[in-house]
């Protein structure tokens, strides 16, 4: 009797043994996936947007900045007063913009359907149309500068909550 007893114990610990492993095995996996999403997406974009940050602070300062105009009116104002090679260093940190911001939309669409907060798919939504606008005015500059136009008085302001909600996402996602 007491072998009999034995037998389906044995079968139970055997099943959960075997289902611990392979719970043990998926939990490692998905870990490790989610790992790789943030140091694929996440990170890059949090490194991007920082830099991003770091090259608008400049901009919006001395000796890049006119008074009373933002950072794509000063470089306009600049250009038609001293000629646009006076001004290569300011083009250089647009351009690296331009191109910073064409990298953060590319991550934040490839991330887009694994957000795991509503306000990063917000925020992620307004930096994309920020995005956009700041494209099309920064394209449009050198047509205005030959055409003697001005930018309209309102652009497209900086998502401000982005960088915490993205923030918030690394956290979420980890």
């Amino acid at each position: 009797m007491n072998r009999t007893a034995w037998v389906p114990r044995a079968a139970v610990l055997t099943a959960v043994l075997v289902g611990g492993a392979f719970w043990h095995h998926d939990h490692e996996a998905l870990q490790a996936t989610r790992a790789q999403i943030i140091a694929g997406t996440l990170e890059p974009l949090a490194t991007l947007l920082k830099e991003n940050q770091t090259l608008i602070h400049e901009l919006q300062a001395e000796p890049f900045t006119e008074k009373d105009s933002g950072i794509l009116e000063s470089y306009l104002a600049k250009s038609r007063r001293d000629g646009v090679a006076k001004h290569t260093d300011m083009k250089q940190r647009l351009d690296q913009l331009a191109e910073n911001n064409t990298s953060i939309v590319t991550l934040i669409k490839a991330y887009a359907l694994q957000a795991k907060t509503a306000a990063f798919a917000a925020e992620a939504d307004k930096f994309r149309n920020y995005a956009s606008a700041w494209r099309d005015r920064w394209n449009s500059v050198m047509e205005l500068f030959m055409a003697g136009g001005n930018y309209a008085a309102s652009g497209v302001p900086f998502p401000t909550g982005f960088p915490t909600a993205l923030d918030a996402e690394i956290v979420a996602s980890k």
